[in-house]
This record gives C-alpha cells, sequence and structure tokens, in this order.
C-alpha cells in the first residue's frame, strides 16, 4: 500500500507540477534558458519551482493516505465497539461527490507541502533572496503586523490556486482510488434485529 501511494502521490505531484508551472507564469519555458537575472539562474529557478511540486505529491501521497486510514479504523472502531472484530472490505461504488471533493483535498495538501517548500529554497540559499518571485521577500515587506495575515495567505495561494486546479482535473482519475481508500473496510449498517412480534 506504500509503494502504492508513493507513486499515485507522484502522478498527482507531477500534473500539479505541470500546471503550477504554467500558471500564474510560464515558468516551464524558462527551463532551457540558463540566464543569470535577479531571480538567479532562470534554469534552477524553473527546477526548483517544477521539483518542489514533484517532491510535495510524494511527500504528501503516504502522508494523505496514512489521514485517510487512520480515520478509516478510527470510524470502524467508533461504530464496531473497542475490540469487536474487523468487517469485511464494504465498497458500494464509487461517489462522485465525495471523490471530487478528496482529489481536492489531496492536491491542497501537495500545494501546501509545495509552498514550504519553496520557502525552504529561498530560506537556505538554493535561489536567491529578494527577487520578485521570493515569497518570503513578499512577507517580510509587510510594514504593519496585521498585513503578514494576508500576505501568508497570498504566498500559500500562489501554489493553492493551480493545486484546486490540478485537484479538478485529476479528480476522474485520482478521486475513485481515494474513495476506495476511504471506503474501504468502513461497516456495514448493522441490520435491525428480528422479533417474534413483527411476524403479526
Amino acid at each position: 500500500m506504500y509503494a502504492k501511494l508513493l507513486g499515485f502521490g507522484a502522478a498527482y505531484g507531477l500534473g500539479y507540477t505541470i500546471v503550477k508551472s504554467l500558471f500564474p507564469s510560464p515558468v516551464l519555458l524558462l527551463l532551457f534558458s540558463n540566464e543569470q537575472t535577479g531571480e538567479g539562474n532562470l534554469t534552477m529557478l524553473a527546477l526548483v519551482y517544477m521539483l518542489s511540486g514533484l517532491l510535495a505529491g510524494i511527500i504528501g501521497g503516504p502522508l494523505f493516505g496514512a489521514f485517510l486510514l487512520r480515520r478509516r479504523k478510527a470510524s470502524s472502531s467508533a461504530a464496531l465497539g473497542w475490540g469487536a472484530p474487523r468487517p469485511s472490505p464494504v465498497y458500494s461504488g464509487p461517489d462522485l461527490g465525495k471523490s471530487l471533493a478528496l482529489s481536492l483535498a489531496f492536491a491542497l495538501s501537495i500545494g501546501f507541502i509545495s509552498a514550504l517548500l519553496t520557502m525552504g529554497a529561498y530560506q537556505f540559499g538554493v535561489l536567491p533572496q529578494g527577487g520578485v518571485l521570493d515569497p518570503l521577500a513578499l512577507i517580510k515587506s509587510s510594514n504593519f503586523s496585521p498585513g503578514y495575515p494576508l500576505l501568508i495567505a497570498w504566498t500559500f495561494a500562489r501554489d493553492l490556486l493551480p493545486a484546486m486546479l490540478a485537484g479538478l482535473m485529476l479528480a476522474p482519475f485520482g478521486g475513485n482510488f481515494l474513495y476506495r481508500l476511504y471506503a474501504a473496510n468502513r461497516p456495514s449498517p448493522v441490520p435491525r434485529s428480528h422479533s417474534f412480534e413483527e411476524d403479526f
């Protein structure tokens, strides 16, 4: 299951990387430019932005899968009672609404991780600080404390918005897998006990 989640996360990360490299600016076009600018080497910039999305998918796949499995086990234990035997897998078919919601949630988690990785690249000197694309420079530009939450929200929104688009686009392919992971082994409704009086 771990290997499957790793591969699934990598696939979502790749899809998110493609969307991110084209939105809001075509970073993908900078991949082979190898020019030095105020933002640093443009090839390195494009590589970092694209690899952050792919790594976010690889990291997010097992984490999101573990969250779904943990939630599934908790709901099964609550419904069956402590120490009750585990039921056989129950899967009644896809739920389109939940599949879409899970796909969006997973893509948003990838976008959040990608934003953290990008900030880390600037913080630890992989990319030069102070450029227009530097999210830390944007946050530090606020001169009053109420501005920090808005700037932090906008910084993450630059990754979360393409993540939402990727989640919508990939939902037909990955949403059903996430829903199966979410729904499997959930207890089926316990039938009401049959009494003698109900026969009359």
